[in-house]
């Protein structure tokens, strides 16, 4: 059960998760249900998104749908879409174009850079059969003060728990598993790691002012801030999420 009718605002990591909850859930066989938001604004949103759409194939949609004539906002957003290791080239062209124009050069550069990492972890360490979704958005700034660009993608592979440690090859679970990939110490089989830390200093360079990275894994959530001298909190949560959700902010002059 989806049930998103007392969403009051959404962002890409919202929109992303719905979709990638209910695709791992009708994989593994179970009945998909999405309860549309009572606000006609953010059921209209989901809908501009391609969340319903995403959803429809497997999903009962419980709710007022808005019919809508979609305008092309392909220069301030990047609608949900699964990212697979054959189209993930393409889509993080599509999210830096995206940035340079609007970001500016020097800001745009560091900011494609973050969300090319992201979208690599989520295609190799993160790959699944039911792929990764991504969303992304620019804001203005016009009303909330802070200009930025937002970013999410949530894949449903093994996720940043139980994997070894390089010191002492022991398998880390939950907050420590987290700090251990925020810092870099994180590695796969093949010798790569997640490469996290490099958000820290993309989020800085270029002009942009820094931003929030939040890391939601297994049952374990850490949230850093992205400036000169970065801070993270890592905590557990209670209801535990198939593979790892990143979702990114950074923020320009």
């Amino acid at each position: 059960m989806l049930d998103a009718r007392g969403l009051q605002w959404v962002s890409p990591l919202e929109l992303a998760a719905i979709v990638s909850m209910g695709t791992v859930a009708a994989a593994d066989g179970r009945d998909v249900h999405l309860l549309v938001p009572q606000d006609p604004k953010i059921a209209s949103y989901l809908v501009r998104m391609n969340v319903v759409e995403l959803l429809k194939p497997f999903a009962e949609i419980d709710g007022s749908v808005p019919s809508q004539g979609r305008r092309d906002h392909s220069d301030k957003l990047l609608e949900v879409a699964k990212v697979t290791p054959t189209n993930v080239e393409d889509i993080s062209e599509t999210l830096g174009e995206l940035v340079r124009t609007r970001l500016g050069a020097d800001a745009g550069r560091a900011a494609f850079r973050s969300l090319g990492e992201l979208l690599s972890n989520a295609t190799t360490h993160g790959f699944s059969k039911t792929g990764a979704f991504t969303a992304a958005q620019l804001y203005s700034g016009a009303l909330s003060r802070t200009p930025g660009f937002e970013f999410a993608v949530c894949d449903s592979g093994a996720g940043i728990q139980k994997v070894p440690s390089d010191a002492s090859n022991q398998e880390l679970e939950g907050p420590p598993a987290l700090e251990l990939a925020l810092n870099g110490g994180n590695r796969r089989a093949e010798g790569r790691g997640h490469g996290l830390p490099n958000l820290w200093r993309q989020a800085i360079r270029g002009g942009n002012k820094g931003g929030e990275l939040m890391l939601r894994s297994g049952d374990a959530v850490a949230t850093a801030k992205l400036r000169p001298e970065p801070t993270s909190i890592c905590s557990r949560v209670a209801e535990p999420v198939n593979g790892t959700w990143a979702w990114l902010r950074v923020r320009v002059p």
